[in-house]
């Protein structure tokens, strides 16, 4: 079951964002979720972080290289999807196989050309185990690290990592006319009139430009 944010004022550009009821956001989750995803001792021989793949400073994907690399040199089959409004997606990975922000890590972490756990239990022993963690899991969810905690910690910090408030978000959502300059307005409306738009979507007060959907190109 999900529900609407808290927020009831999105960011300009982004329509409010839908979370699970049994996971309601918290800036203990967040940061604890941070954490991890810059842990490298989440991967099997300690090397390996989310943030290797997903990289901040590339927009949370790989720019790069045509896909990551993965635990001990193992190319990835795809480039490692943007993270940037993540929490908005309603199939995830490029396959669309994971509806769940909660259930994705688990699939990278166990994946032997990622990072190559070899089991749920192995991550979490590691993380029991670890020092710096001791009451970070207790702090955020009352119980310490588990499968689902993981998980839930983990989505909480992807959430967190909204984009909105571009120039065209001020341009055409905020009403600002000196926000964006006529050569992106051209384009703008190049990109609506030849139909461009009706696969990477502009709803009238918010943008993620996808429909969210599988098209044969």
């Amino acid at each position: 079951r999900l529900a609407t944010a808290p927020d009831p004022a999105p960011p300009l550009g982004l329509a409010a964002m839908t979370i699970p009821l049994d996971n309601p956001p918290s800036r203990a989750k967040v940061d604890l979720g941070r954490k991890l995803f810059f842990d490298r001792r989440l991967s099997f021989n300690r090397t390996l972080s989310c943030a290797m793949c997903h990289i901040p400073e590339q927009g949370f994907t790989q720019n790069e290289m045509r896909t990551p690399v993965g635990i001990e040199g193992r190319f990835v089959k795809r480039n490692a999807p943007s993270l940037y409004n993540v929490g908005y997606r309603q199939r995830l990975f490029h396959d669309g196989r994971e509806f769940s922000l909660e259930n994705q890590p688990w699939q990278p972490l166990l994946a032997e050309n990622e990072m190559a756990n070899p089991s749920v239990g192995f991550v979490i022993e590691t993380l029991r185990d670890a020092a710096d963690y001791r009451g970070l899991f207790e702090a955020a969810f009352g119980r310490g690290p588990g499968i689902e905690t993981i998980g839930q910690a983990l989505a909480s910090y992807e959430r967190s990592l909204v984009s909105a408030g571009s120039a065209f978000d001020r341009w055409y959502f905020g009403r600002d006319d000196q926000a964006l300059g006529e050569d992106a307005r051209r384009g703008f409306a190049l990109f609506t009139g030849v139909g461009c738009a009706r696969c990477h979507t502009v709803a009238t007060d918010h943008a993620l430009f996808s429909d969210g959907a599988f098209h044969d190109t």
